[in-house]
């Protein structure tokens, strides 16, 4: 899930640092283990930080202030990148929780899952996770990856499925983030599972202005957008549907390190999650891509119209 997105940060009781680097600060433990601690019985302070997507930047403001509201330090890392960097930053205690999914980060800790069940995908994820990192409960929201073309393309080459693309795919550019060049969750399975190949890929966003001016304006064909965007419904993309399951559910979860999960902040995480819904957060990320509100104004709103309490 990679969208971008930048955060304006300015809210009160939360401290807010710019990120130096993944390995610029906490415990060093390195990449492949985040440490052993137990759990805390009390936290005071967390650094959330977020990927470069706006929908990230949401929640992880969302967490935040939920959390800043428990009287809790909160420092924040906004739009650090993509997958492999901010768990690179989670890993060696440069921020302590992250806003996630559940298939996409079971793809990142297992490679070779091939789980499409939400259950049992978040069931596989918190079996997958490195030591030392924890999901809490998982939303009933959730933000699908999805592969889109224009109704023009879809009319001109009869695209209903992503099988369809196989006969024409060498006719067609393809664009999208720098990830979906190379997961499973994109050209790779795409070339895998159906046997497509494009005649050209074009590095842009994750699911970003760049990805969707370049498919509006016909320099790509083909991208990675995610099913709580509105633009698909405004422009009319057509979804190609996924009869080989590429693509995998994704349910919104808090991953965290156990050393800063108290019974608190773990109980205020789950309050959040279990009020969320998809429709909502279809809904709230629109006020950002497209109303242009800040992150934090849109998650203080939501959060004062959803009280924890």
């Amino acid at each position: 899930m990679l969208r971008s997105t930048l955060i304006r940060t300015a809210i009160a009781g939360v401290a807010v640092l710019g990120l130096a680097g993944c390995g610029g600060g906490g415990d060093q433990l390195g990449s492949d283990n985040a440490g052993s601690s137990p759990a805390p019985s009390k936290v005071s302070s967390i650094t959330v930080g977020s990927a470069d997507f706006s929908e990230s930047q949401l929640l992880a403001e969302i967490y935040g202030q939920a959390i800043a509201a428990k009287g809790i330090e909160v420092k924040k890392k906004p739009n650090i990148g993509n997958r492999e960097t901010y768990m690179a930053a989670i890993k060696d205690g440069s921020v302590d929780l992250v806003p996630e999914y559940t298939g996409a980060a079971l793809a990142y800790f297992d490679k070779n899952s091939t789980e499409t069940d939400p259950d049992k995908a978040y069931d596989a994820l918190k079996a997958a996770l490195t030591p030392g990192l924890e999901v809490l409960d998982k939303s009933p929201a959730a933000d699908e990856d999805t592969i889109v073309v224009t109704k023009a393309t879809a009319d001109k080459y009869s695209l209903k499925s992503l099988a369809d693309l196989k006969p024409v795919g060498k006719e067609m550019v393809a664009g999208g983030s720098s990830e979906f060049k190379v997961r499973s969750a994109g050209l790779k399975g795409l070339k895998e599972k159906y046997g497509v190949e494009f005649k050209e890929y074009k590095t842009l966003d994750a699911g970003g202005p760049l990805s969707i001016k370049a498919l509006e304006d016909n320099q790509i064909q083909l991208t990675n957008l995610f099913t709580t965007q509105s633009v698909i419904k405004e422009q009319g993309f057509v979804q190609l549907d996924d009869p080989e399951n590429i693509l995998p559910p994704n349910n919104i979860v808090p991953l965290i390190r156990t050393d800063h999960k108290s019974d608190e902040i773990a109980a205020t995480l789950n309050a959040v999650d279990a009020k969320l819904t998809t429709d909502a957060l279809t809904d709230l990320v629109k006020r950002i891509d497209v109303g242009k509100e800040s992150a934090d104004a849109v998650a203080k709103d939501w959060l004062s119209k959803n009280p924890l309490s």
